[in-house]
């Protein structure tokens, strides 16, 4: 995900701004479906910011996991990487989930080509996911 074209906030189409900024948007209001089912809430975030779920031509799932550990927002296994856990604290905000997710589908991309996910890198992704979101970039 994350930076660049793939999430629709880097460069846009017809734009010849490298850093767009961003436009400061409403949170999106739960509705029931979402209160009741957090990957349901996690996936409309990534609709919203337009933070597309696949890697390598496919498709990566959100699943929340509820035992991730407090100060953990999420994780990718290298064994599944189509699948990326999102944790209780990651739904702190709307900015903070989608800032882990743009951050653990980094690592499932790289985990899919077969290489390692550097933490650096995936930390870029989500921040300036988060920055836009902010209307910094």
């Amino acid at each position: 995900m994350g930076s660049g074209t793939h999430g629709g906030f880097g460069h846009t189409a017809g734009s010849q701004v490298r850093f767009r900024k961003g436009h400061p948007r409403p949170e999106i209001v739960k509705d029931l479906s979402m209160a009741l089912n957090p990957e349901t809430y996690a996936q409309a975030v990534a609709d919203k910011y337009n933070i597309h779920m696949k890697g390598s031509g496919y498709t990566i799932k959100i699943v929340y996991d509820p035992f991730i550990s407090r100060g953990r927002y999420g994780k990718t296994s290298k064994d599944d990487p189509f699948q990326i856990h999102i944790g209780p604290d990651a739904f702190i905000s709307e900015e903070e989930l989608a800032n882990t997710i743009a951050h653990e589908l980094n690592h499932a991309r790289d985990f899919i080509k077969g290489g390692s996910a550097p933490e650096n890198r995936a930390y870029k992704s989500g921040n300036a996911l988060a920055e836009y979101i902010r209307g910094e970039r």
